[in-house]
């Protein structure tokens, strides 16, 4: 068991000495450049200009005596030191948050709040409308970031408010992390439906017979989560053509007799737009359980329990809402 020592007098005066010697003011903004690894967006996130950014950074430079965000060919990248401070960080300016908040309920008619999710293209093409109409009507001055979905430890989750994808995924987090279940979904074909070589069910074999559209993987996630992420991507042994959109797998499948694996929700949106049929898909294991994941330092977050319940109504309205997870 950890024992907590209560701080002596000479304790809270190092404290007061060392605090002297940080802009504590400058503290959210090194959260935002952790997080966005970037002084444009850190700039558009606080409304300053990309040179007040800079000379905040130089502070923290100093003030750390680390270099903290350096530039490595065309992609900015942390320092040990940056990746370590992460997580402190995260939890300080939540109880930071907590300690100067109201009692009073989050009012998402009149208060702003900036939600960063972190997800996946399928999650974003499903979730996007339906939060963004709510917030419109209810919460005007609420600002939506969803993100690519790079959360595969528990200091990726810090940066963000949400990361929503797949349980499989997800459960790979650990158990000290928030979760609640959004819905279920499974993969299914998708085929022209001028496409007169597909039939209506396909098998496995079938499949990986036929000319193929697939998502771009991130060569620098591991397989193992990749097949957590799409459990069908074993099937597709056939690429003639990968992208990282959804909408753009539609297109190709229309015009170019070609077939994709999509979630079943993904496919029934892309058929509103485009002159696609849906296809059963032969295979047992193509069945995904969409979960939300947030950091447990991050629940206390004003507007943090508001936007979890505004998740729940946006899932309820995609339909199959899973059971709680268990």
């Amino acid at each position: 068991m950890a024992v907590t020592r209560t701080p002596t007098a000479s304790d809270t005066r190092d404290l007061v000495a060392r605090l002297h010697r940080v802009n504590l003011d400058s503290l959210p903004i090194l959260h935002e450049l952790l997080r966005t690894r970037s002084v444009t967006r850190t700039a558009r996130s606080f409304g300053m200009t990309q040179p007040g950014i800079s000379r905040v950074l130089r502070q923290l430079r100093t003030t750390f005596e680390d270099q903290l965000l350096v530039t490595i060919g065309r992609e900015a990248q942390l320092t040990v030191r940056a990746e370590a401070l992460i997580g402190p960080l995260h939890r300080a300016l939540s109880e930071i948050g907590l300690l100067l908040d109201s009692t009073d309920p989050f009012d998402p008619a009149t208060e702003s709040v900036h939600v960063v999710i972190a997800t996946a293209d399928y999650v974003g093409l499903l979730l996007a409308p339906i939060l963004a109409e709510i917030c419109a009507a209810e919460a005007p001055h609420v600002v939506l970031e969803f993100t690519e979905a790079r959360a595969r430890n528990l200091g990726d989750l810090a940066r963000v408010d949400f990361m929503i994808g797949p349980r499989a995924f997800g459960e790979r987090l650990g158990k000290r992390v928030g979760s609640m279940p959004l819905w279920r979904d499974d993969i299914v074909c998708i085929a022209a439906e001028s496409n007169p070589r597909i039939p209506a069910r396909i098998t496995a074999e079938q499949f990986q017979k036929a000319r193929q559209v697939g998502m771009k993987s991130d060569p620098r996630v591991p397989l193992d989560i990749r097949l957590a992420l799409q459990p069908t991507s074993a099937l597709e042994t056939s690429l003639v053509c990968t992208t990282p959109n959804f909408l753009v797998m539609g297109a190709i499948v229309e015009q170019a007799d070609c077939v994709a694996l999509v979630p079943r929700k993904v496919a029934q949106e892309l058929m509103r737009s485009r002159r696609l049929r849906l296809v059963e898909l032969a295979y047992p294991h193509r069945r995904l359980m969409i979960d939300a994941y947030w950091s447990l330092a991050a629940s206390g977050k004003r507007g943090h329990a508001w936007f979890r319940s505004l998740l729940a109504r946006a899932a309820n309205r995609l339909g199959s809402t899973p059971p709680p997870r268990g």
